[in-house]
This record gives structure tokens, C-alpha cells and sequence, in this order.
């Protein structure tokens, strides 16, 4: 898989360090968690920080063996807020629903007080009810297929590679319908970027075309 080298742009919210505050924040909630969980910092937030920006909160996707994952979120419901946040934009809906098992969300000056690239910044986590990097792998807009390990390394599948280089970005489970709201709000952060579906097929058939004069 494709690994990114972040860049930074004139922002005040510079995403090297803010990559240094989500890997603690990844870090504290694996020890959290039991033997064999997976968790990643994915979509927006390494997104924003490989295109030299800051992000504007810290998604964690993680999933724990099943058999502890209702003990995993009653914990969690102790420590921070739990939300019931529609994820359909990863093209997952609602709490209860599809893979998503919980939602919790703290500021990240919980665990990063003195941290002034994240002193704004929510961290919110995502429990699923599969494996979490086969969820990210699978998320529907090919821009958020790109996450960070615990070790801070950041990598993207081939469908986020392409988008970044030849800015275009594609739905990928148009089986479930265009997600115009989602798709609106990326074209309006990355207005360098053009929308394409995946399975665009190109020229009309001769038949079907306007005749233009020429």
C-alpha cells in the first residue's frame, strides 16, 4: 500500500504536530482496550493533514473481539460522552445499525492539555463491529481511504492514491444510492478536486448524442 509524506501548508493548526497528538491519543485508548483490538486515526484527519492542513477533529475507528465489545462501550460510556451520530457518510448508518456498535467523543485536551495544534479538536471513537481496517478500506468516497497505525505511519488503499493524483474523486458503493450531501461538502473543501462516478463509462453511444453541427 501506498505510504503518505505529510506536508504543511501556512495554517495554524499544523498537521505534523497534530499527527503527534492523534498518535498518543491512538495509543492511550489501545492500552484501553483488550489483546487482539485494532484501532486506526482514519478519513478526515490524515486526509486534511496529507493535502498540509489541519483537521478539524480526530476520527478513531477501532474494533475489539466480540466478545467484549458491549464491556468495551460500557467503559467507554464511564470516560467520555457517547453519541448517537449518523455515520452514513461512511456509508454506515446510525448506532445499532450496519457496523457501526458505538460513538464516543472528548475534547483532546483531555489527554493533551498543553497541545495548541489540537486545543480545539474533538476526538471521537468509533467501535465497529468488524475489523476496523477493512471498514476504512471500504469506506464509499475514494478521498477517506487513508489512515494512521500506532506507530504514525500513514497509509492509503488504490482508489485514495488515485484520487490524490489526478484529483478526482469517486463514490464507490453507488449500489446504495449517491451521497450528494457528503460528496457537497468534499467538493466544497477541495474545489482543486472533479467528482466522477466509478464506473463512469465515458462517450455516449452515437445514436444518443446532440448533434452540435460539426
Amino acid at each position: 500500500m501506498p505510504q503518505v509524506q505529510l506536508k504543511a501548508l501556512s495554517t495554524g493548526l499544523h498537521p505534523i504536530a497534530q499527527r503527534a497528538v492523534a498518535k498518543k491519543h491512538l495509543n492511550l485508548l489501545l492500552k484501553k482496550l483488550p489483546p487482539d483490538s485494532k484501532a486506526y486515526v482514519a478519513g478526515g484527519a490524515p486526509r486534511d493533514w496529507h493535502h498540509g492542513w489541519g483537521c478539524r477533529d480526530i476520527d478513531i475507528f477501532y474494533s475489539v473481539p466480540e466478545y467484549s465489545r458491549d464491556a468495551i462501550t460500557e467503559m467507554m460510556n464511564m470516560d467520555y460522552d457517547k453519541l448517537k451520530q449518523d455515520y452514513s457518510n461512511y456509508g454506515y448508518g446510525c448506532e445499532g445499525h450496519g457496523i457501526i456498535h458505538s460513538v464516543h467523543e472528548y475534547e483532546a485536551t483531555k489527554y493533551s492539555p498543553k497541545a495548541k495544534s489540537t486545543s480545539h479538536t474533538k476526538v471521537q471513537l468509533i467501535q465497529t463491529k468488524k475489523d476496523a481496517l477493512e471498514v476504512i478500506q471500504n469506506f464509499p468516497i475514494s478521498l477517506s481511504r487513508i489512515w494512521m497505525d500506532k506507530e504514525g505511519t500513514i497509509d492509503c488503499d488504490f482508489f485514495y492514491a488515485s484520487s490524490y493524483n489526478s484529483r478526482i474523486i469517486h463514490e464507490l458503493n453507488e449500489s446504495h444510492g449517491w451521497n450528494y450531501v457528503y460528496l457537497n461538502k468534499i467538493l466544497g473543501r477541495f474545489s482543486t478536486y472533479a467528482f466522477a462516478p466509478l464506473r463512469y463509462d465515458g462517450r455516449r453511444d452515437e445514436k444518443e448524442q446532440l448533434d452540435i453541427g460539426f
